[in-house]
């Protein structure tokens, strides 16, 4: 008879009863589990250093610090986050720039943060990490434009085993100004600083040197020096210096010319020596452009004279060596004018005819000029043109 009952089958579990587990299967699940969450850890671990090494740590952090740099104006500081870190950026411990014995004269903070148009700022666009070697592309901001820039850095090792570091080997944004100066001047003044000019190398044009500055992107204003009485080097000059490639800067010549002072007390003593020229009375007169001739013997010849019927204008051109100038002296015009006896029967009067040569003139004079004055000298071929 049914009862209502049920009997648990022998080997049923009992709700609310424990069901005993061999000894092996419960030393093995916690183990598992321990085991499973030291993956996860060890997993969580190596991505974690990837993603430091590829983010915080990686090759363009670097390239970060030193833009960075660059754009608060800090040349000096920018140049020991580059290269071997010797504060030139070429690795070569010489503090010269390059590593071919250009001065580094234009990459001080007093030059550069003075300068105007520097870089204003990054973005960076690409990272290529090939084993050891990487390359990060940089799109750098001036003057309103961006110029792609790749720089190259080098894995150096690893911190705590763990975590790369990165050396910034370059390329620096450098551009160098050429440029081409009295081989006298030693000092140049760039963004209101003065600077010590190195020696460089000779020009091509007697009297300059050339001397090569590499500089950063900006733009650099370029002072001559004071002007003497004599010598002048012109007005201050601008170099635009590019970080595009694809633009030149600009150049510099810092080259003595006369002041207009001393261009006119050589056109006065030029003008002074042709006032005694034409003062003579001798038809061609030693060292003088007049020149003339008399015909006739000098008994039959009385009141010889010149007279200056036409005052030269006066230009003055640089000459082949330094420091040397031509004086010519244009569109003037002379007349050698004298008494002459044409009568020849010596037991008559004398019959007197007044006789003409006028001539232009061709005044040329060699001025040497320094800064503390000049020497005049009438060109001993100049002469008449007729």
């Amino acid at each position: 008879m049914d009862t209502g009952t049920t009997t648990p089958a022998p080997d049923a579990s009992t709700p609310g009863t424990a069901v005993e587990v061999p000894t092996r299967a419960r030393r093995l699940r916690p183990a598992l589990i321990a085991g499973a969450a030291l993956l996860l850890v060890v997993v969580a671990a190596v991505t974690g250093v990837a993603l430091v090494n590829h983010t915080v740590l990686g090759p363009a952090r670097a390239v970060e610090a030193y833009l960075d740099a660059l754009v608060a104006g800090d040349a000096e500081r920018s140049r020991t986050l580059i290269g071997d870190g010797d504060g030139d950026g070429d690795g070569d411990g010489d503090g010269d720039g390059d590593g071919d014995g250009a001065s580094a004269i234009l990459l001080s903070d007093a030059v550069y943060r003075s300068a105007e148009d520097r870089l204003t700022g990054y973005e960076v666009q690409d990272v290529t990490v090939l084993g050891d070697t990487a390359t990060v592309a940089v799109d750098l901001m001036q003057d309103g434009a961006a110029t792609r820039y790749a720089f190259e850095l080098t894995r150096t090792g690893r911190t705590a085993l763990v975590l790369d570091q990165w050396r910034l080997d370059g390329p620096e944004p450098l551009r160098d100004i050429r440029v081409l100066v009295d081989e006298r001047l030693g000092l140049l003044t760039v963004n209101g600083v003065d600077l010590a000019l190195p020696p460089g190398g000779a020009a091509r044009y007697p009297g300059l040197r050339s001397v090569m500055l590499p500089a950063l992107p900006g733009r650099y204003v370029v002072s001559p020096p004071a002007p003497s009485a004599y010598l002048s080097y012109g007005s201050e000059q601008q170099v635009v210096v590019p970080v595009d490639p694809r633009f030149a800067p600009g150049g510099v010549l810092l080259e003595p010319a006369p002041t207009p002072a001393a261009e006119a007390e050589a056109a006065d003593r030029v003008e002074a020596l042709l006032n005694a020229c034409i003062a003579s009375s001798d038809a061609a007169p030693a060292g003088c452009p007049n020149r003339s001739f008399l015909f006739g013997d000098p008994e039959d010849v009385r009141v010889p004279r010149w007279t200056l019927d036409r005052a030269p204008t006066y230009s003055l051109e640089k000459g082949y060596d330094p420091g040397v100038y031509r004086l010519t002296g244009h569109d003037a015009q002379a007349t050698f004018s004298y008494e002459r006896n044409i009568e020849f029967d010596r037991g008559e009067p004398a019959r007197w005819t007044r006789e003409e040569d006028p001539q232009p003139l061709l005044i040329t004079a060699t001025v040497t000029v320094s800064a503390d004055g000049l020497d005049v000298d009438l060109d001993p071929d100049a002469g008449t043109g007729g």
